[in-house]
Order: structure tokens, then C-alpha cells, then sequence
């Protein structure tokens, strides 16, 4: 029965890690079809728009990274769990 419990959390583990690349992809392609679509600002609003392209290149840029980090973890839980008994 423990076995069957700790296939379901690495289920579960995995499914929050694909849950996660999928949330940053979407909220990638929504921000820069709202970005792409921004008209009719002044001076004052095209440099506020360049300021926060900026810091959205960064965060999209370091966003993935979470994702490589929840994969490692669960890599990790996986080799912590190879030399455990399978319990009852």
C-alpha cells in the first residue's frame, strides 16, 4: 500500500511540474498579445511600456527555471527513495 501512495505523489509531483510550464507559457503568450495590442499612449506611456518589457523579459527569462528546479527535486525524492524498503 506504501508503494501504491508514493506512485501517486511522484503522479501528482509530475503533474504540478507540467501544471507550472503550462501556467508560464500562457501567461507568456497572453502578456505579449496584451502588450502587442497597447495603442494610442503618449511619450510618458511608450517609456513606461519599454520599463515593464524589460522586467517582463526577465521574469520570462527566469520563469523556466522554476520548473528545472521542481524537476531536480523530484529527481532527487526518486534517488532518496532507491535505498528505502518498500515498507509493510
Amino acid at each position: 500500500m506504501l508503494r501504491k501512495l508514493t506512485e501517486g505523489a511522484y503522479a501528482a509531483l509530475v503533474g504540478a511540474v507540467v501544471s507550472v510550464l503550462v501556467t508560464i507559457i500562457v501567461g507568456i503568450l497572453v502578456y505579449y498579445k496584451v502588450v502587442g495590442s497597447i495603442s494610442g499612449i503618449g511619450t510618458a506611456g511608450f517609456t513606461a511600456l519599454g520599463n515593464i518589457n524589460t522586467t517582463a523579459n526577465t521574469v520570462f527569462t527566469l520563469a523556466p527555471i522554476v520548473g528545472i528546479v521542481m524537476i531536480a527535486g523530484i529527481i532527487l525524492a526518486v534517488v532518496m527513495n532507491f535505498g528505502r524498503g518498500n515498507g509493510v
